[in-house]
């Protein structure tokens, strides 16, 4: 059984997102998770009390992941894809790669990002993620493997790898994950019988 009050803290900046106009937001997500957020719009901390009738933790986690999406830039509505079973938030911290340099931040912000937004949008296109950029954090919403494939292609823009060669990298393992999910297809399906085969 999850714990009945648990907390997060996001930036002071995202809490009128959260909140939404006339509080909106705030109130879809108390409705869809059972729960009360208890917002403290100085500090960013939200305190999340759950209805008694939610046993599932796996709702707590989702909700929680929810508010950190949000808090690293995400609409809402992107941000609610968390509240899908096998999609999952990923958050890089560019401060523990490349150091506290407002310049180098800003230049791999610009690497990420690319020209008007080509590289951000050709990332998500081809590992089926969403990404967002929020001051120092990147946040990655995807399932597993598409999320893997990201946070991957990230480090190697902030390592200083071409895009031409990270696009290269995705569009490789993209294949291999379509011959992968085509095998285990071809498996589940098995050889096609005789009386099959007669019957065509």
């Amino acid at each position: 059984m999850p714990e009945p009050e648990v907390s997060v803290r996001v930036p002071v900046e995202r809490i009128g997102v959260i909140v939404g106009k006339n509080g909106v937001v705030k109130k879809k997500l108390e409705s869809l998770f059972g729960a009360k957020l208890i917002i403290d719009s100085s500090t960013g901390d939200i305190c999340i009390k759950f209805n008694p009738s939610v046993t599932n933790q796996i709702e707590v986690e989702k909700l929680k992941n929810v508010l950190n999406a949000i808090g690293v830039g995400f609409s809402p509505q992107k941000a609610l894809r968390l509240s899908e079973d096998d999609v999952f938030l990923e958050i890089i911290d560019l401060h523990e790669l490349i150091g506290k340099s407002p310049q180098e931040l800003e230049r791999i912000k610009g690497r990420i990002i690319g020209k008007r937004g080509r590289a951000w949008k050709n990332i998500e296109e081809m590992t089926g993620t969403l990404l967002s950029i929020q001051g120092r954090y990147v946040g990655i919403i995807g399932g597993i493997e598409g999320s893997e494939a990201t946070k991957n292609a990230i480090m190697m823009l902030v390592e200083g790898k071409q895009h031409k060669s990270v696009y290269k990298y995705l569009e490789k393992l993209r294949r291999e994950i379509k011959q992968r999910r085509l095998e285990i297809w071809e498996t589940k399906i098995g050889p096609p019988s005789l009386s099959r085969l007669k019957d065509e």
